[in-house]
Order: structure tokens, then sequence, then C-alpha cells
């Protein structure tokens, strides 16, 4: 019988590790005060913000209505 002198981490250390990792992502993810509302506030504030640019172009540059110089 032989026996190995193991130096190196066994696929069960790695395992726990990854277990807990992927434990406080998904803490992270789903807790109320979490990243979870903050992107989806960033995404909302970035579509309204592309929606409005994107209104006051069509409305002022493609309708003849853009603002003359007063002078």
């Amino acid at each position: 019988m032989k026996i190995r002198n193991e130096s190196g981490q066994s696929i069960l250390e790695y395992t726990l590790v990854l277990g807990a990792v992927i434990a406080v992502v998904v803490f992270v993810l789903l807790s109320p005060t979490g990243i979870k509302q903050k992107v989806q506030d960033a995404y909302s504030k970035s579509g309204d913000a592309i929606s409005k640019t994107a209104d006051d172009l069509t409305a002022g540059v493609f309708t003849g209505t853009a603002a003359t110089p007063t002078e």
C-alpha cells in the first residue's frame, strides 16, 4: 500500500470555499438594501435619461423647431 504525501488542497476544500463565495454573492444580491435595488435604480435612471434625450432631439432637430438666436 502506497501512502501519498499531499501538500495541496483537496477538491473538498475548494468546493467549500466556492460554496461560501456563492452564498455571500446570493445574500448580497437578494438582500432588500443590497446591490440589486441600486442596479435597478441606475438602470431606470439611464433609461429615463436616454428617453428624454431622444425626445429632445426629435422635437428640436427633426421637426425644425430648433431655437433661433436672438439679436
